[in-house]
């Protein structure tokens, strides 16, 4: 294509425009572009930024792309977002001369509906987070769960649930503030993280309880080894209590196990057994874990 508007034209940018307005998720627009000017212009690798930020790339990076070199568009008309496009050789360099004012002019064009995405899509992150630890929160979870269970149901793999409750936490509060109580919050958060997979998820689901979901867990008993380091893991964390006498304090948690779909197929099942669980943990001492067991659910009384 060469660079002139006669053969690619402002409707025609409008009309991809509508197109993106559209279509629901950020990846959905940015997936539709990348075909977009792969087709109509003829490249085939690059990356966009919000405020420095990369959020989308349609390569990986390896030795050969790291090999490529880029070529920066700054937009006129939106100083958050930039565009990298990426080349090989002079072929590919004189390929981008060639369409670059119709690119950019197209890229400024359809920027603001990006940005507006962009911007819907973190509004709704945060509404998903703990604002304290970063970690998905119960509203995330619900939602999360309704999609992971019926597929773990059809591949026929168990999840295992381990509910996390700072043992004494109240007196963190009343012989310190909440200052120091949100320190040990965001040390447990991540030492939680630090514990398990990156395919595990790791929420807060309540002041001081989290919620650890274990993908395709084989049995109960590789869920109770990694409880148990859990446990062990957070039993070394020390928070800084007071930055001049370097005084530190050690908590310890206690945890409780449930297995899907042994122990509930439901989402109100899954709580209410881990709940308990975690009940008979706590009854048990410090640094205690407990595997949910149906035919003593009822006979625990919870108050």
């Amino acid at each position: 294509m060469n660079n002139n508007f006669n053969s690619y034209n402002f409707q025609t940018i409008i009309a991809l425009n509508d197109h993106l307005k559209n279509l629901k998720k950020l990846d959905d627009i940015f997936q539709y572009l990348s075909t977009y000017i792969s087709k109509d212009f003829g490249i085939n690798r690059f990356q966009s930024y919000i405020n420095d930020k990369m959020i989308y790339s349609n390569f990986k990076e390896n030795e050969e792309t790291l090999k490529s070199k880029q070529f920066l568009i700054k937009l006129n008309y939106n100083d958050n977002l930039e565009v990298a496009l990426f080349y090989k050789n002079e072929y590919e360099l004189e390929n981008i001369a060639n369409v670059f004012n119709i690119l950019k002019t197209t890229f400024n064009l359809v920027s603001q509906t990006i940005y507006n995405k962009y911007l819907e899509f973190k509004i709704k992150e945060l509404s998903l987070r703990d604002s304290l630890t970063g970690l998905y929160n119960r509203q995330y979870i619900d939602e999360y769960l309704k999609t992971i269970l019926p597929l773990s149901s059809r591949e026929k793999k168990k999840i295992a649930f381990l509910k996390v409750g700072i043992d004494h936490f109240k007196a963190v509060i009343d012989e310190f503030d909440y200052t120091i109580g949100d320190k040990v919050l965001k040390e447990l958060a991540i030492s939680l993280e630090n514990s398990v997979r990156e395919s595990d998820l790791v929420a807060r689901i309540d002041s001081d309880e989290f919620l650890v979901i274990l993908h395709n867990v084989m049995n109960e008993e590789n869920a109770i080894m990694v409880a148990q380091k859990v446990i062990e893991n957070f039993k070394k964390k020390k928070v800084i209590v007071n930055e001049v006498t370097n005084q530190t304090l050690m908590k310890t948690i206690c945890t409780g196990i449930s297995m899907f779909p042994d122990d509930a197929k439901k989402v109100e099942d899954i709580f209410r057994s881990s709940d308990i669980a975690l009940y008979e943990a706590r009854n048990k001492g410090r640094s205690q874990l407990f595997k949910f067991k149906k035919e003593e659910s009822n006979i625990i009384e919870l108050f």
